[in-house]
């Protein structure tokens, strides 16, 4: 099949949004705003991305940008939508944290509020996540190539650093409260661990209290539901668990699984990215085709084959419904290794 007719089938899917114009590199990143109101991307172009959702099927959509000296890698949201943390890749490959200050396009109206050098000890970093605790307060998510993960403050202290135990970390997620945090990595279990804060949301300490044993190869991808009680996973044994981790650790409850259905993709796929949306589905995404799946009971709700050009290397769910039209819809974004980020539609259970 031709580049052409791919790109025509995916556009008129009828979950298809939009496609946001503007890249001309390959997006490995991309978060949406604490809000729902904006939406960031981190191109191999060098520049980051702020799109507004004020029309989300606006044929072209208005952004600001950001020049970088460096690579971003991923973003995530501080505590405004003008606050925009950025782990990039410098000419070593090392990590580079910091927090940008987008006003405007105007360069004089664009600063960075701090910078972490070397984020990671001179090891690459490929995820980054924000979770807020208030409307001022929240942590950054870091996750490194190796085994790493470290948390850091929205004013840029090193808060923690954690072992996933395991030869090399794929992904990792942090619960929207900031609560949970977690990696997939070259293991068939995966640590939980929580993050305890003070009564002002203070961060105090991190600790492992939960692991989720039962896969049987390593697994490529997980992803917290909103509300932080559940876990699902992907493993390359083929299969995807919901997991119930509302349990009591600290009396050595442990996590159940409630549910273990098949991958419904080619022989030798499996998933590598999950997302848990606020409406209950989830979506998953294996090469370049996104399915979405009821976590309640197994089913393939909905699938766009073809929804890039080449593998899904990033994707979010808005925190929020956004208005398309006169209706109030779920809105997934993905980004694929084609240089383009889309907006898709949820489907109806």
């Amino acid at each position: 099949m031709c580049r052409s007719a791919v790109i025509d089938k995916a556009t008129h899917h009828p979950l298809y949004l939009n496609t946001l114009k503007g890249h001309t590199d390959n997006v490995g990143g991309l978060a949406f705003s604490a809000d729902g109101s904006a939406l960031a991307t981190a191109c191999e172009d060098r520049v980051i991305r702020v799109f507004r959702l004020t029309d989300i099927r606006a044929k072209n959509m208005g952004f600001m940008k950001h020049n970088m000296t460096t690579t971003p890698v991923d973003v995530a949201f501080g505590s405004a939508p003008n606050l925009l943390a950025v782990t990039a890749r410098g000419i070593v490959q090392e990590a580079n944290l910091s927090m940008v200050h987008l006003a405007s396009n105007k360069a004089s109206e664009q600063h960075t509020l701090w910078q972490v050098p070397n984020s990671h000890d001179g090891r690459p970093a490929i995820l980054l996540q924000s979770a807020h605790r208030s409307e001022t307060s929240g942590v950054l998510l870091s996750c490194s190539a190796k085994n790493e993960l470290r948390l850091f403050s929205f004013a840029g202290k090193q808060l923690a650093s954690v072992d996933a135990a395991g030869l090399h970390n794929h992904m990792a997620a942090i619960s929207l409260d900031g609560r949970f945090f977690a990696a997939a990595t070259f293991t068939s279990d995966v640590k939980i661990h929580e993050v305890r804060y003070d009564k002002q949301n203070a961060y105090q300490s991190v600790a492992k209290v939960m692991d989720l044993k039962g896969h049987k190869s390593q697994v490529l991808c997980l992803a917290f539901a909103p509300d932080a009680t559940k876990m699902v996973t992907a493993s390359k044994d083929g299969t995807w668990r919901v997991w119930n981790i509302n349990v009591r650790y600290h009396q050595q409850e442990d996590p159940k699984t409630l549910l273990q259905h098949q991958q419904e993709v080619p022989s030798g796929k499996a998933y590598t990215r999950l997302a848990w949306g606020p409406h209950g589905l989830l979506a998953a995404a294996c090469d370049s085709s996104i399915h979405f799946l009821d976590p309640a009971t197994g089913s393939r709700v909905d699938a766009i084959d073809g929804a890039h050009d080449a593998a899904v290397l990033s994707m979010e769910w808005a925190p929020t419904t956004i208005p398309v039209g006169l209706q109030q819809v779920a809105v997934l974004a993905t980004a694929g290794d084609d240089r383009k980020v889309r907006l898709w539609q949820s489907p109806q259970k």
